[in-house]
């Protein structure tokens, strides 16, 4: 926790400070509101907001050694550019590969520039994009089911940024995340798909998880890590949304669950809070 002191020039700056700088103070600071509000409002403004990300990518400091936040400056004002115009984007990462700039800078364009190719497979409610990762067989049908949990009756997705679904790997130990910094959701699905009743569990799985990390979003929650009191109310609002979209499962669900509690108990997720 940070001191009363801290916390009250973080709230100066809010009122006194550019969205592009509040941005990148909240990048330095580890100050998840700071950072969020700052990249809601960089958002909304859109096309201005492309011009003040691109003048900061096109500093010299991207040559140097990069020390403290500055390591991390790079990739967020780029991951900003991809949300606010792809366009942009896309042309920025071809000046920026003739430019010079130090390895570790170089290596995180390489990443992010892999998002150039990377579309939307549908939309979410709100207009939020889905992105499916590339080596997951059906991902239209993933997408669309995504597409289905977010219609469903009173959940919002207001100020969720975007929604990726990506290959589940043997060494993962969550099935979903809430992004803090940026408001997105990322959800884990089997590249192969499933059969049977394995198919049915696993998409239950899943959709009880996009609803606990919406719970996250809708509920405020901005620390990192598993806090208990939280992730006991993600739960609570997951479970309130499974009863509206699956209202006679959950009537018969005290008496046919618990055979799979094991499997569906499996950890959901955290919030992360690095970007």
């Amino acid at each position: 926790m940070r001191g009363g002191g801290g916390e009250a020039a973080l709230a100066r700056d809010a009122g006194t400070r550019p969205a592009i700088d509040r941005l990148l103070r909240g990048v330095a600071t580890d100050h998840v509101e700071t950072l969020r509000d700052a990249w809601r409002d960089l958002l909304r403004d859109g096309d201005g907001s492309v011009d003040l990300v691109r003048q900061k990518l096109a500093s010299g400091a991207w040559a140097e050694n990069p020390r403290g936040p500055l390591a991390r400056y790079f990739g967020v004002l780029l991951a900003l550019l991809d949300e606010l115009d792809r366009a942009a984007f896309a042309q920025e990462v071809q000046r920026l590969r003739k430019a010079r700039l130090h390895p570790a800078h170089a290596a995180t364009l390489d990443v992010l520039a892999r998002r150039v190719l990377d579309k939307p497979v549908a939309f979410a409610a709100e207009g939020v994009p889905i992105y499916v990762a590339s080596e997951i067989a059906g991902r239209t049908v993933v997408a669309a089911k995504v597409q289905k949990w977010s219609r469903t009756r009173t959940l919002s997705l207001a100020n969720v940024t975007r929604i990726d679904v990506i290959s589940q790997r043997e060494d993962m130990d969550y099935l979903g995340r809430y992004n803090l910094f940026f408001s997105g959701i990322v959800l884990a699905w089997p590249k192969a798909p499933l059969r049977g009743v394995w198919r049915w569990l696993r998409d239950l799985q899943v959709e009880h998880t996009f609803y606990h990390e919406v719970g996250h979003h809708t509920c405020g929650h901005i620390e990192g890590g598993q806090v208990a009191a939280q992730e006991r109310e993600a739960d609570a609002y997951a479970r309130s949304m499974l009863r509206l979209s699956r209202p006679v499962f959950m009537r018969v669900g005290p008496v046919l669950f618990w055979p799979f509690k094991a499997v569906l108990g499996r950890r959901k997720g955290t919030p992360g809070n690095r970007p």
